[in-house]
């Protein structure tokens, strides 16, 4: 399939944030500033890459996406599990469908892309789905299993991905007038952000656990809301300054999967087997440390740790199906 340099230039601009997001966590409560960068970040990073992720999904096939998506999943929940016990020394039991860290997205990015063909044909499923999304978070008893309530409250933004028209978008946005509007809107919505990061419940933009859990249970539809509402309109925003044209960085988001999954590990690893963060409280440091996450995010890029993360999408999927079959047959 030919490349798309367009969305290859936006992932990688999301590729280098989510390092930048995972790095910097640490300091979240120490500085305003670094508060301020997470807080912008988490507020429409993974929205984007389902909205991505989502327009590059017209074919899905069964197989292939059990190849290319779930294999990979189930060999880094291996490795993670393996990392956890006898390498950062926390023991703790295998369950395949309760993902590690960053993992989620790829077990949530299989159930769309399986369900996406069926739940597109329903009339009014882009509201439909927002308000899903929104009513997801009163449920206490989902927890993180099958990363189903993210999978739910992030699938607004894939539908809407879906059905993005590019060609009539790019249109649009190629006029001068309307990138120099989005980019002024784009730095009053960041300036708010600035002003109110100290009062925005973080807890909110992760999606991660209901309202209740996370102190937020009578307005936390509504923060999730607001929420939903600047990421719709943070992704459009930056998706008409985005560069079309082919540069040094495109080649980032044509490796984004080997950057977003493999990072984590190198980021659990300095947080379980030193005291780095805990010695890190100037703003020098904080500084070094963002650079340090640039730098890794090129660093993973690289073609050998893409190549690992492909060779998890080889596996002969069908020979295995085709031969316990036959064995099947034979017994």
């Amino acid at each position: 399939m030919q490349r798309d340099s367009y969305f290859d230039n936006y992932r990688g601009m999301l590729a280098v944030l989510v390092v930048v997001a995972h790095f910097i966590g640490p300091f979240r409560n120490d500085s305003h500033t670094m508060k301020f960068i997470e807080t912008s970040i988490y507020l429409f990073h993974m929205p984007a890459f389902a909205f991505i992720c989502a327009y590059f999904s017209k074919q899905n096939d069964l197989l292939k996406l059990v190849k290319r998506i779930f294999v990979p999943y189930v060999g880094l929940q291996i490795v993670y599990h393996i990392v956890l016990n006898y390498v950062w020394g926390r023991p703790t039991d295998f369950r395949l469908l309760l993902p590690k860290y960053s993992l989620w997205f790829l077990l949530s990015l299989f159930c769309w892309r399986v369900l996406i063909d069926k739940i597109i044909l329903v009339k009014g499923i882009v509201p439909i789905s927002f308000l899903l999304g929104i009513l997801v978070g009163f449920d206490t008893s989902i927890g993180e299993f099958a990363a189903i309530g993210r999978t739910v409250a992030f699938l607004p933004f894939f539908i809407l991905g879906y059905k993005f028209d590019k060609s009539k978008f790019m249109e649009f946005g190629k006029r001068y007038s309307v990138k120099i509007c989005s980019l002024i809107s784009l730095l009053l919505l960041f300036g708010v952000v600035y002003l109110e990061a100290e009062h925005i419940n973080f807890s909110i933009l992760s999606m991660k656990n209901s309202y209740e859990k996370i102190g937020e249970a009578q307005y936390g539809w509504l923060y999730r809301l607001i929420a939903y509402l600047c990421a719709t309109l943070i992704i459009y925003l930056i998706a008409i300054i985005i560069p079309r044209g082919k540069h040094w960085y495109t080649k980032l988001g044509q490796r984004t999967m080997s950057i977003y999954l493999l990072h984590g590990l190198i980021y659990k690893s300095i947080e379980y087997l030193t005291d780095v963060y805990t010695n890190i409280d100037t703003r020098l440091e904080m500084g070094l440390t963002i650079v340090f996450s640039v730098s890794l995010t090129l660093f993973l890029s690289l073609r050998p740790f893409h190549y690992i993360v492909r060779k998890l999408s080889d596996v002969p999927v069908e020979k295995m199906l085709i031969t316990n079959g036959n064995e099947q047959q034979t017994d």
